[in-house]
C-alpha cells in the first residue's frame, strides 16, 4: 500500500513538472498592474518634427503644483506622416501627480508650455484614462506665432491697417517678413538671421534694452517675460528659423 501511494506521488509530480515544462501553467503570462495610474493620449499631430531635440523635447508629462519639473514623463512618437494620430502611453503615474500635459519641456525637465491638459478631477476619476487630444499643431514656428506674435505683437504689428516700422507679424505675413530680412532698427542686422541668435534684430529686441537705449519708444521685452519662451525662440532661430 504503502508502495502504492510512493508511486502516485512520484506521478503526480512528474506531471506537475512536465506541465511547467511545457509552460501550460503561464506564470511568466500573467499580467502585472504597474504602480499607479496610466495615461493613453491619442491626437493627430503635426509639427512635432521642428522641435530641436535634445534642447526642448514634446512629450506627455505629469506635474504637480510645487514645481515646474516634470515628475514623469514620455517623449511622443513621431506619426508616420504629418498630421497622422500617434498614441502615447503615460504609466506609473503616482499620487503626488496632479496633472498631465501634453507639453513642451527641456534637458532639465523643466516645463515650457502646453498644448494639452488633463486636469486633477481626470486622473482621480480612473486608474485607466483615455483621452483623444483631437488635432493639434504643435510645431515650433507655429507655436511662436500663437504664444508670442498673435498674443502681443500684432497689436502694434499688423492687427490694424497698418503696422509699426512697416513689419507686419500676422499669421498670414510674419514668417516672410522677418527671416532674413534687413532690419531698419539695427543696421547690418536681420530682423532674423537663420542659423545666429545674436545677428537677429528681433532677439536682440526682446532679450536686450536695445529697444529703450536706442529710443524705440517702446520696451520689447514686455512682450517676452518667460524664459523658457526666450529660449524657445533662441533655438527656433538657431536650428535655422524654419517654417514648418
Amino acid at each position: 500500500m504503502r508502495k502504492l501511494i510512493a508511486l502516485s506521488t512520484i506521478i503526480v509530480g512528474f506531471t506537475v513538472l512536465q506541465g511547467c515544462d511545457e509552460g501550460r501553467l503561464y506564470v511568466d503570462e500573467m499580467p502585472i498592474p504597474p504602480e499607479g495610474r496610466t495615461v493613453t493620449l491619442t491626437a493627430h499631430l503635426s509639427g512635432l518634427a521642428s522641435w530641436p531635440d535634445p534642447s526642448m523635447y514634446v512629450v506627455l508629462a505629469g506635474f504637480n503644483d510645487d514645481s515646474d519639473y516634470a515628475l514623469i514623463n514620455k517623449s511622443v512618437p513621431l506619426p508616420a506622416a504629418e498630421g497622422d494620430e500617434v498614441s502615447v502611453v503615460l504609466s506609473g503615474i503616482k499620487e503626488n501627480v496632479t496633472r498631465v500635459e501634453l507639453c513642451v519641456i527641456n534637458r532639465l525637465r523643466k516645463h515650457i508650455l502646453s498644448f494639452y491638459t488633463i486636469d486633477e478631477s481626470q486622473l482621480t476619476a480612473s486608474n485607466e484614462i483615455e483621452v483623444n487630444a483631437g488635432t493639434l499643431n504643435v510645431g515650433m514656428y507655429n507655436t511662436i506665432q500663437e504664444r508670442v506674435f498673435n498674443s502681443t505683437c500684432v497689436n502694434c504689428h499688423g492687427a490694424s491697417t497698418s503696422a509699426a516700422a512697416g513689419l507686419y507679424l500676422t499669421a498670414d505675413k510674419s514668417h516672410a517678413a522677418i527671416v532674413g530680412q534687413p532690419s531698419k532698427k539695427l543696421q547690418g542686422m536681420s530682423i532674423v538671421e537663420p542659423g545666429d541668435a545674436a545677428k537677429s534684430a528681433l532677439y536682440e529686441a526682446i532679450s536686450t534694452d536695445v529697444s529703450i537705449t536706442d529710443g524705440w519708444h517702446y520696451n520689447h521685452t514686455a512682450e517676452v517675460v518667460d524664459e523658457g519662451i526666450l529660449a524657445m525662440i533662441r533655438q527656433w532661430i538657431t536650428h535655422g528659423a524654419k517654417e514648418d
